[in-house]
């Protein structure tokens, strides 16, 4: 599985920091939170427990995280 995704972004000249997670199975979520000085400024928090059947798990819960993490940064605009 795919283990997160970060990215720094600068928007009006502020530098801030986007993370994504997945928990994994035993915590069926992936949580997204945009950092600014080192602290949290905003969150997005999604669970798939609804997918843990699913076949294709992994891609499932990748397109999940990366539609998540484009969202946060996304929000800064």
């Amino acid at each position: 599985m795919q283990s997160g995704f970060n990215t720094n972004i600068r928007h009006r000249g502020v530098l801030f920091h986007v993370q994504t997670e997945d928990s994994g199975r035993a915590n069926p979520h992936v949580i997204s939170h945009l950092f600014y000085g080192g602290n949290i400024m905003a969150s997005e928090k999604r669970d798939y427990s609804a997918e843990l059947g699913s076949d294709d798990l992994e891609n499932v819960v990748r397109r999940l995280m990366e539609s998540q993490h484009k969202v946060l940064l996304k929000s800064l605009r």
